[in-house]
C-alpha cells in the first residue's frame, strides 16, 4: 500500500477519532430494539464470493546470475503438485491512496508460476544423480492489514514434501504449516519476497529432514491422488445440500445436519434459531458451527453469522472484497471528518462490516490478520 504515510499523518492529527474506530472489525455489536434483518432473504442468492475485473497479480522475484553460483544442494530437481483449494486467488491486498481492497492472483497459472520459480532458483544447483523432490502445495495464501502506524503482511504455507531416488518410489520426509508476518510501511510489493522466503524453509527442512525407512512409498500418480484425498468429502462434492444447523464443523464437512427441521426468529435486531419437535415445540439453539437455509450458508462467529460459499474446494466469506471495503471507507472517513461524532458513525459502518479474525495462531496474540476463508480441515477461520 502507498497511502500508509498519508494515513499516519492523519492518524496523527486525529488521534481520539481513530482509537475509536481502528478496531471495528474486532465483533462490535450494535444493539437497538430494531428487528433484525432476514439473513436468508438479504442477500436474494448464494454464489457471489469475489471475482474482482481489477485484481492485482503477484510476481516472485527475479535471480540474476551472480545468485547462481551458490553451490550445490544434494537434489536432482523439485517439482511441484498443486493441490490448493482455490487456485484462482493467492488473497487479498490493498493498493493506492485509499487502500483499496482487490483480489490477488499469480501472474502466471499456478502450477507454472511456483514450478518456473524453483527451476529458476534452484535449477543451478542440481546435482544429476541426486534424489528428486515432490513438493505438494496444499495451501498457499497472502494477506496485509493496516495498523496505526505500520502495515503488516501475512502469509501462509501449507506443504508435505516428498524424496525419492528410484524414478517412481517416494517417501514423505517433511511436512510444513506455517504463517509467515513481516511488518513495514509499504507491504504488497513484498509479498513475492515473502513466497520466495516460505519456499526457501520448505527446501531446507526437505534437506535436513531424514526420511523415515517406516513410512510407506508411493508412486507418482498416488502422490497425486493423495493430495486430493482431502477433498473428497461430502460438504465439497455434493451438488446438493438439504437445510439444516450443523452442530459441529463435522457435521457439516459430511453434510450431515443433527437439526433440519428449524425456525428462526428476528426479535431485538438478532436472529434466534429453535429447534421444532413434533409436537411443535421451539427450542432455543444457541451455539452452533453454521446453519445453511434456501441455499445460503453460514458460519456462527460470536453473535454474527457470517455469509460463505464453496469457492473450487475452499469454503471463502462470501463478498469478502465489499465488506473489506466498507470497513477501510469507514476508516478513512472517521479520519477525514475527525471529531468523536465522526469516530462514533465510522465505528458502527465498519461494525456493520464484520470480518472475523485469525485467532488460533499461537505466535500472533495480537494484530491478527483478517479470516477470509474457513480451514476446510479444521473448520477455523483462516488466512
Amino acid at each position: 500500500m502507498k497511502n500508509v504515510r498519508w494515513l499516519s499523518l492523519v492518524l496523527f492529527i486525529f488521534p481520539v477519532t481513530i482509537a475509536s474506530a481502528q478496531y471495528a472489525d474486532d465483533d462490535v455489536t450494535i444493539h437497538s430494539n430494531r428487528k433484525a434483518k432476514d439473513p436468508f432473504k438479504a442477500n436474494g442468492k448464494s454464489g457471489i464470493t469475489d471475482s474482482s475485473s481489477t485484481s492485482t497479480t503477484i510476481s516472485l522475484p527475479a535471480f540474476g546470475p551472480e545468485e547462481k553460483d551458490l553451490g550445490s544442494i544434494n537434489i536432482s530437481g523439485i517439482q511441484i503438485i498443486n493441490a490448493v483449494s482455490d487456485s484462482s486467488s493467492l488473497g487479498y491486498v490493498q493498493t493506492g491512496m485509499f487502500n483499496r481492497w482487490k483480489e490477488a492472483g499469480p501472474d502466471k497459472p499456478y502450477t507454472e508460476y511456483l514450478q518456473s520459480y524453483v527451476d529458476r532458483r534452484y535449477g543451478p544447483m542440481y546435482k544429476k544423480d541426486a534424489a528428486q523432490l515432490i513438493w505438494v502445495i496444499q495451501e498457499l495464501r497472502v494477506s496485509e492489514r493496516t495498523f496505526n502506524m505500520s502495515e503488516k503482511s501475512f502469509l501462509h504455507l501449507k506443504a508435505i514434501s516428498f524424496t525419492g531416488s528410484n524414478g517412481d518410489a517416494f517417501r514423505q520426509v517433511a511436512v510444513l504449516d506455517t504463517i509467515l508476518v513481516k511488518g513495514g510501511m509499504d507491504v504488497t510489493h513484498k509479498h513475492g519476497e515473502n513466497i520466495a522466503t516460505a519456499l526457501q524453509i520448505l527446501l531446507d527442512r526437505s534437506l535436513t529432514t531424514v526420511p523415515n525407512a517406516d513410512n510407506p512409498v508411493y508412486t507418482m500418480a498416488a502422490i497425486r491422488e493423495k493430495a486430493l484425498q482431502r477433498y473428497h468429502v461430502p460438504a465439497l462434492e455434493a451438488k446438493e445440500h438439504a437445510d439444516g444447523i450443523y452442530l459441529t464443523f463435522k457435521e457439516f464437512i459430511n453434510d450431515q445436519p443433527s437439526i433440519s427441521n428449524i425456525t428462526y426468529s428476528l426479535d431485538n435486531n438478532a436472529v434466534h434459531f429453535y429447534k421444532t419437535d413434533g409436537s411443535g415445540n421451539k427450542t432455543l439453539v444457541d451455539k452452533f458451527w453454521g446453519v445453511r437455509k434456501n441455499g445460503i450458508l453460514y458460519k456462527q462467529h460470536y453473535d454474527q453469522l457470517i455469509p460463505i460459499e464453496q469457492k473450487q474446494n475452499s469454503i471463502a466469506l462470501t463478498s469478502y472484497l465489499s465488506q473489506a471495503r466498507k470497513r477501510n471507507n469507514a476508516i478513512i472517513a472517521s479520519a477525514a471528518g475527525g471529531g468523536l461524532i465522526g469516530g462514533a458513525i465510522a465505528g458502527a459502518a465498519a461494525g456493520s462490516a464484520v470480518l472475523p479474525l485469525v485467532d488460533n495462531i499461537p505466535y500472533i496474540r495480537k494484530k491478527a490478520p483478517m479470516a477470509t476463508r474457513v480451514d476446510i480441515e479444521t473448520g477455523e477461520f483462516a488466512l
